[in-house]
């Protein structure tokens, strides 16, 4: 498939039969009201609806980044502003996981920082969904890499691995409106042309996920 033909796939003829079930969804509200034999029904349609919309969503925005189509080298930023913007898009939205703890110097990174602030969230948003179990956060930086870090105390069925290297998505209890929430998918498709990457380890009860982001030489 030409990637015109797939933009178009994805933007015009999933998109429409997708608007058409939210709307769909909210005049079916409207006329069951608080019937509690329709609550459960109703809450089914709506969690698939948002879901099925999120996972296309991301898968989309996951392979623009696969084909080099979204995001290329920016100017040099200070890695030490990636926290703030993090913690400010955490407040501004109020999601339900806590901002990082940071040990950053002056190191200067390439990765288009929007980007990079939403691959990170959604990480430890994704991390939430599939434990159930708020993630402790760290920014560190090391020799030629800023690291994020995410810290899960567990055994060793608490994450599946495979799933999470898979799942362009992972369906939250808690919808947001934000597009912050990508699987792990996009946030290793945004490190790797700049040379970074994930790693997903589990160890004497604590589960940790490192995210390396390289500095500028």
């Amino acid at each position: 498939m030409k990637p015109e033909d797939e933009r178009l796939f994805f933007e015009h003829d999933l998109a429409t039969p997708l608007t058409n079930l939210q709307g769909a969804h909210y005049l079916l509200k409207m006329v069951v009201g608080n019937d509690p034999r329709s609550a459960d029904a109703m809450e089914v349609l709506s969690h698939s609806v948002r879901t099925l919309e999120r996972m296309l969503g991301w898968y989309w925005r996951t392979r623009e980044l696969l084909d080099g189509r979204e995001a290329g080298p920016v100017e040099p930023w200070p890695a030490s502003t990636l926290g703030r913007g993090i913690r400010e898009r955490l407040d501004e939205e109020r999601l339900p996981v806590d901002p990082p703890d940071e040990h950053v110097g002056k190191a200067l990174l390439n990765v288009p920082q929007e980007s990079l602030a939403v691959g990170l969230i959604g990480a430890a948003i994704t991390l939430l969904a599939a434990s159930k179990a708020v993630p402790r956060w760290e920014l560190e930086e090391v020799p030629g890499l800023v690291v994020s870090r995410y810290s899960l105390e567990g055994d060793a069925d608490l994450l599946d691995e495979e799933r999470l290297f898979r799942k362009v998505y992972w369906p939250s209890a808690r919808p947001m409106e934000a597009w912050l929430d990508p699987g792990l998918p996009y946030l290793e498709a945004l490190l790797k042309p700049f040379g970074g990457g994930l790693e997903l380890s589990w160890r004497s009860g604590l589960w940790r996920l490192e995210c390396f982001v390289p500095v500028r030489p």
